[in-house]
């Protein structure tokens, strides 16, 4: 089973992984370890303690579980055909909100995992006038670009009734032109999620 296919899986599964509504992590479908490739622990592993740690929290004016959007996330980066996408690179997609937004860490994860988590957690708390501050941090560091960049187009793809206000922020506006323009610097430009995050940007103008 590939990557892309395996982090389907546990979308359409994320009930049995959410400890919100089950109480216990016990998925058959993630425990057939025989049947997935070698880069799934860490992946699973990433899965569950994201699970865990947003297990209290909702996706905005929704009923959504919260962490079906960095599995959203992974997923979207699983699909990206123009960078080497790695085990490593979709673990940080899954944790990239953790720090930021639980009282969760990722010490336990490789080093490679923590530094983009790391580098996407906005020291600020997320004050939204700090969007732009965040993405100028990650300038040079074109793993932690690549996750935000599937980011902003998940958040900014969502359809719900949040999603018109999220688009109409100039904050939102301001900071995913100028990540855009540190993906380009870092030639990234060519890259499939690039291009579609390019293509919303453009609905704006």
């Amino acid at each position: 089973m590939n990557r892309l296919s395996y982090i389907d899986n546990l979308t359409e599964h994320i009930d049995a992984i959410n400890p919100y509504s089950k109480g216990s992590i016990t998925s058959r479908e993630l425990l057939m370890r025989d049947s997935i490739s070698h880069d799934t622990p860490l992946i699973l592993t990433a899965t569950i303690h994201a699970t865990i740690a947003h297990r209290t929290q909702f996706r905005k004016g929704t009923d959504i579980p919260y962490v079906t959007h960095p599995l959203q996330v992974a997923r979207t980066l699983a699909k990206e055909s123009k960078y080497p996408v790695t085990s490593e690179l979709i673990a940080a997609a899954i944790l990239h909100d953790v720090v930021k937004d639980t009282n969760y860490d990722v010490e336990s994860f490789p080093e490679p995992v923590r530094k983009i988590v790391h580098l996407l957690s906005d020291p600020s708390g997320g004050d939204i006038d700090h969007r732009r501050e965040a993405i100028i941090r990650i300038q040079n560091e074109p793993d932690a670009i690549m996750v935000k960049m599937a980011d902003r187009f998940c958040n900014l793809d969502e359809k719900n009734d949040y999603r018109e206000k999220y688009h109409a922020k100039p904050s939102v506006r301001e900071s995913t032109r100028a990540l855009l323009m540190i993906a380009h610097e870092a030639g990234l430009d060519g890259t499939d999620i690039y291009r579609d995050l390019q293509e919303i940007v453009k609905e704006w103008e």
